[in-house]
């Protein structure tokens, strides 16, 4: 300490009122104490020092501060005197830095102050040990934010200094610590109140499976929020509290990983949520949802740093890599794991999150919802542009249509393909919003292919000047579209083809036979395949209903509703008892689904039975349906891919099956929707693999498929954890790894599992199916 006793300190402070002079008695400042020996002259240098370093030498006599040349014409302080207090070389160091320990003046001391705002005294710094921030799950030290490029060197030095402090930093760098709002609730529009995502689902406002969305990405970025109370806590505790139900608990504390750490089964080590997706411990689409989710709100979170680091540092520590900044950054519908359920799009957490609203107490971000008002679309007059391809047949010269010449046998199907696809059907949509805004859409009406101008401009595919040539007649739709295509034609083209340049075939491919097209030989589906009908639980060892699996959570809801819808679409829900088909409703009485899932069957159902038609018209048949609008397209390109599979599409007019060539022939489907079912291997991935946990197609599913050889019902093998090990996003417990190994499906064998539980033993025996989807 500065003075060891009282009586230095009372002594000090007689600098300001003055030392009485035994021999005068008269009162006298601190250089004349020195020269009397009053004071010694380290002390009295001392208290100069501080006196000079604050304004000046104080006058005893008057109380007042001097400057120093007027203190010297008074007699207060000599210039010897000044000359040692103020030249840098014999400038006394009688002060220590507390921070350093090293000697400095009492000037240099003061610049190392802060300034108490509210009372403007200098405050100096001392170092703190243990000096440390608040992140999201435990305490974060300053080497730490360092080392990880969140704070400056220059910056923890002046942490450690005291010239600034921890919640000053703190507050700078909240978004790495705590990262900003996940969407927190539901405000309520139509009642004015907030809500939490799980209570609206208990009032019918979300459907599950966003819920279940909304819930992840909380818990992967670091708690379950409470909106009313302004409440952020670990998923056991939100579960306790009511806020998450029982249903959801597992697979939240699940995602809730992605905050605290993966275990690497091989090391033991804590790693990442990326770490762990290129592990295969959790599968990549829903590790990259839960990604999205922490870069959308701050950053990608450090588990063993618990906090969120720049993107950068996140590179070097093996947690995100460019390949998945590109997935990221450009997303695909792919990779839009959230839904809106005002406009029921599949949209990034981001784009969703900027939907939301912050409210003005908690500052919590909250998704509104809307009453729905559907987007206005309206054709324009006279924007309906095609290119036909004609043929001209040689003996009569009588031009006829490229499906014309097909249905007279005048041209193979290869032929028919290959002219199709040359056909073009355009039509110009300006879509109106309910906020009045519009946007123009080019559509081909042949293919359902859209083109949106404005993106197309903004994507660099075409610039403003092409769509002003457009506009100004310069370019016809059918050359404008083209451009957009990357193909060039003009207005009405009319393409003649004489049938003696092409190779004529003698008769029409039947339904067995086969042809050649540019990519490869192919033959239509003759084979009545059933569709998957039910679960193998590798675990238990039984065979269970799609509908039991969900409720085991070894399958997810989505791909349980994809399997059913399979079944639905083709004759009825199986079920796995009789091997019987049943319609919904009588699926539903028998508690074979439940009302819920039996209204998302329903257009599964029209696909198979046929939607009403108009004014005593047929039924309609699901691709009739599609391009009435009555049914949307990716469900109707799902449930024709159903059927294609397991045997060929149904025509509800003859109550059974047809090929695809005679749904060409009725007008069904036109020669591109042919070849892109024909296309078996490039279907896309709409199910989660029950065993693997893996995205795969439907017919990647039958070909992993068994078939029961007592009743013939397909299955495919289950369990909540993958042969990999990796644990189900969506299981409702964690359950130890499969009994039996991958089986790949391109092999005949059988399967017998004997139940230590059952007396039953189960036969199966597996059935390439490959063979039977080269094509049409």
């Amino acid at each position: 300490t500065l003075f060891r006793s009282r009586q230095d300190i009372y002594l000090a402070e007689k600098a300001i009122t003055g030392f009485k002079d035994p021999s005068s008695g008269k009162t006298v400042a601190v250089a004349e104490a020195i020269k009397k020996n009053l004071i010694s002259r380290e002390t009295g240098m001392r208290l100069l020092e501080a006196q000079l370093a604050s304004g000046g030498i104080v006058d005893p006599v008057n109380s007042v501060f001097l400057p120093t040349d007027v203190a010297i014409s008074r007699g207060l302080m000599d210039r010897d005197l000044y000359r040692t207090l103020t030249h840098p070389s014999d400038s006394p160091k009688n002060f220590v830095d507390p921070v350093t320990k090293g000697k400095l003046t009492y000037g240099r001391l003061k610049e190392k102050c802060r300034v108490e705002p509210h009372t403007g005294l200098l405050l100096l710094p001392v170092l703190k040990r243990n000096l440390s921030f608040q992140g999201i799950r435990h305490q974060v030290t300053v080497n730490e934010l360092v080392d990880s490029g969140i704070l400056r060197a220059t910056t923890a030095d002046q942490l450690e200094s005291g010239q600034i402090t921890v919640e000053e930093v703190s507050e700078s760098i909240k978004d790495f610590l705590q990262g900003s709002s996940c969407i927190a609730g539901i405000y309520h529009e139509a009642t004015k109140e907030i809500i939490g995502i799980y209570a609206a689902m208990k009032k019918g406002l979300l459907r599950p499976g966003t819920t279940l969305e909304l819930l992840e990405a909380q818990a992967a970025t670091g708690f379950i929020i409470d909106p009313i109370n302004n409440l952020r806590l670990p998923v056991e505790e939100a579960y306790k509290r009511g806020l998450v139900g029982i249903e959801f608990k597992e697979k939240l504390i699940s995602a809730e990983r992605a905050v605290t750490g993966y275990k690497d089964p091989e090391t033991g080590n804590i790693i990442s949520l990326f770490q762990a997706m290129n592990k295969e411990l959790i599968e990549k689409g829903h590790g990259i949802r839960l990604l999205e989710a922490q870069i959308a709100t701050g950053g990608i979170i450090d588990p063993k740093a618990s906090h969120r680091l720049p993107v950068d540092a996140a590179y070097q520590r093996g947690y995100f890599n460019k390949e998945m900044n590109h997935i990221l950054s450009d997303p695909s519908d792919d990779t839009k794991g959230f839904f809106d359920p005002n406009t029921e799009e599949n949209l990034t957490y981001l784009q969703l999150k900027e939907r939301c609203i912050v409210d003005d107490k908690t500052h919590l971000c909250l998704l509104p919802l809307k009453e729905k008002k559907k987007a206005v679309q309206t054709s324009q007059k006279n924007t309906l542009r095609k290119r036909r391809v004609v043929i001209v047949d040689p003996d009569t010269s009588k031009e006829m249509t490229v499906q014309e010449a097909y249905n007279k046998r005048l041209i193979d199907y290869e032929t028919f393909i290959e002219l199709s696809e040359q056909e073009c059907e355009w039509e110009e949509i300006t879509i109106t919003g309910s906020d009045g805004s519009t946007r123009v859409v080019l559509v081909d009406r042949k293919t359902g292919n859209q083109y949106d101008i404005q993106e197309s401009i903004a994507s660099g595919v075409i610039d403003k000047q092409d769509f002003e040539n457009y506009r100004s007649g310069t370019f016809t739709l059918t050359q404008f579209a083209d451009k957009i295509c990357q193909r060039t034609g003009s207005d009405d083209v009319l393409s003649s083809i004489r049938l003696d340049s092409l190779s004529r075939a003698p008769s029409s491919p039947g339904l067995r036979g086969s042809s050649l097209t540019k990519s490869g030989s192919f033959s239509d589906l003759f084979e009545d395949l059933s569709p998957i009908a039910a679960l193998f639980d590798t675990e238990k060892l039984e065979k269970i209903s799609i509908s039991e699996g969900i409720r085991r959570g070894i399958i997810d809801t989505i791909t349980g509703q994809r399997l059913l819808e399979a079944q639905a679409c083709t004759g009825g829900i199986i079920n796995i008892s009789t091997g019987q088909k049943l319609p919904l409703q009588d699926a539903v009485s028998l508690g074979m689904i439940d009302q819920e899932m039996a209204t998302r069957l329903k257009q599964a159902q029209k696909a198979y039975v046929g939607f009403e038609g108009v004014r005593g018209k047929n039924r309609l048949s699901a691709a009739e349906a599609m391009k009435m609008n009555w049914l949307p397209y990716e469900a109707g390109q799902r449930f024709l891919e159903f059927q294609y599979l397991t045997g060929g599409l149904f025509d509800p007019e003859v109550q059974g099956r047809i090929s695809t060539e005679e749904a060409i022939r009725k007008g069904m489907i036109d020669g591109r929707a042919a070849q892109k079912l024909r296309d078996v291997n490039n279907y896309p991935k709409v199910l989660t693999c029950p065993k693997t946990k893996l995205k795969i197609s439907y017919k990647e599913a039958i070909d992993r498929s068994m078939v029961e050889e007592k009743t013939g019902l397909r299955m495919i093998e289950a369990c909540s954890m993958s042969s990999k090990g990796i644990s189900s996003p969506y299981n409702v417990s964690s359950a130890p790894g499969s009994r039996s190994g991958s089986r790949s499906g391109s092999r005949r064998g059988s399967f017998d599992a004997t139940s230590s539980s059952s007396s039953n033993t189960y036969n199966y025996s597996y059935q390439s199916t490959s063979s039977s989807y080269g094509g049409l």
